[in-house]
């Protein structure tokens, strides 16, 4: 059974590398589904696979990049990798061409398409051959991992910020094929539609919390907290958030080293990478290669100067954090105090007394030891809010950099951003030629003359 399990995944993790919006190339048409997931346990290894293609060596720009390119873009690493194309992250200046846009788009739909072939193959599959409480399961999981990379792309290549614009991205909800791979733009509105829905249902039917490293019902109220929150649906983004704070599933640990020291074992993970000795090789793991550094000449080293995290989260250049060895390494996606931070910010641009928007961030701030906030107005608050979301979630998953954006200052903070238009990154050219929905036109905007 392993071995058929084991071939199971590498069959789709293998057309699903060859995503046909990506590649100018017709994908293989042999594969006959159908004869390929016939039992519980092959629709479970086709939904580790999905797990997989975020960890895997072949994908490694996901588990890496979303550390990296964001870290760069907003100043608090001075760099996310070597070379001229990954010099254009850090100085603001990316050209549509660059190698690692199209390596950053292609992993999103990479799980994507392994979790919409999940997803497809585990409702197919007849009632005697699975159990309906597991097929709901695997598909709220599946579902997780779709709502978790849209969001990320739309992050990334739409304009996130804008729910009245017309440039969202590519919604990709059903397995890729000769029929669906002609795809156009989907407006932000329905990208966001999209992504709630699969919340929504991942809520509903994914597994309750048992470990870190899979989909959960946590999860999703989690990233659905984060989700509205970039929408602007403040209050909502600070209930649900203090409904995962108060559900019991996970909690804060005494201290901010603990939460890196004990990696999986962290009462507070509420979605991260697997990693083991086996995993964290630096074939398999890429960030033992490079795992970013910091700027001492930088705003954020004049944030971070005095906080007692910083020993903790950088020394010197090198990143500490998410590059603990102690424990392999791991990528942070969400966590406990993020959702601290959710409700602060959401009751803070809700309109919350500053009494009530300030009470969970000083929840945040006194177990980092540095007390209370001092704002006495709510546009204070906001400044410390941001602040705190920065030495507190530096160098995990875009936290900075989104931050940034959402409280206007990335222009403030770093002088190379002079316009919105740096707030996402070019559509891929290999999209813009491979997509036959697709011309130059749909690009974003300030790339189309590149």
């Amino acid at each position: 059974m392993r071995k058929i399990t084991a071939y199971i995944v590498t069959l789709f993790i293998m057309y699903s590398c060859e995503l046909v919006d990506v590649l100018e190339n017709d994908p293989p048409n042999n594969l006959v589904a159908e004869n390929v997931v016939k039992s519980e346990a092959d629709a479970r290894a086709l939904l580790n696979g999905a797990y997989t293609t975020i960890t895997s060596r072949v994908n490694d720009k996901y588990y890496m990049f979303s550390e990296l390119i964001p870290s760069a873009m907003i100043g608090t690493m001075n760099q996310s990798g070597f070379g001229a194309a990954h010099g254009e992250f850090a100085n603001n200046n990316v050209q549509f061409d660059n190698i690692y846009i199209r390596d950053f788009w292609m992993m999103f739909y990479k799980v994507m398409d392994v979790a919409n072939n999940t997803i497809f193959q585990t409702t197919e599959l007849s009632g005697g051959l699975i159990s309906e409480t597991s097929r709901e399961e695997i598909i709220g999981e599946a579902l997780f991992l779709r709502a978790m990379t849209t969001f990320d792309a739309l992050r990334y290549f739409g304009q996130f910020f804008d729910d009245n614009s017309n440039l969202g991205i590519i919604l990709r909800t059903e397995p890729s094929n000769f029929v669906t791979r002609d795809k156009s733009r989907s407006t932000v509105a329905e990208c966001y539609t999209q992504i709630l829905a699969d919340l929504d249902a991942a809520i509903a039917d994914a597994p309750n919390y048992s470990v870190s490293y899979y989909a959960s019902k946590t999860a999703a109220k989690a990233l659905k907290a984060k989700v509205l929150l970039y929408q602007g649906k403040y209050l909502e983004a600070a209930t649900l958030a203090d409904e995962v704070i108060n559900d019991g599933t996970t909690g804060l640990e005494p201290d901010f080293e603990s939460v890196f020291s004990k990696g999986l074992n962290s009462s507070e993970m509420i979605f991260m990478t697997y990693r083991d000795e086996n995993s964290d090789t630096e074939d398999n793991n890429r960030k033992r290669f490079y795992p970013g550094r910091t700027s001492n000449n930088t705003w954020f080293a004049t944030l971070m100067d005095t906080d007692p995290r910083q020993p903790f989260t950088y020394d010197g250049t090198t990143v500490l954090k998410t590059n603990n060895a102690d424990v392999f390494r791991p990528t942070y996606f969400l966590r406990l105090a993020e959702m601290y931070l959710i409700k602060a910010e959401g009751l803070a641009f809700s309109g919350a007394t500053l009494q009530d928007a300030s009470a969970p961030l000083n929840i945040i701030r006194n177990r980092a030891g540095i007390g209370d906030t001092s704002a006495t107005t709510l546009d204070e608050l906001k400044d410390d809010i941001f602040n705190e979301i920065t030495r507190e979630l530096a160098f995990e998953n875009g936290a900075e950099w989104f931050a940034a954006i959402r409280f206007d200052k990335a222009m403030t903070l770093k002088a190379s951003i002079t316009s919105s238009n740096q707030y996402i990154l070019p559509i891929p050219e290999e999209e813009i030629n491979g997509n036959g929905a697709l011309t130059l036109a749909d690009q974003n905007p300030g790339y189309e003359g590149i």
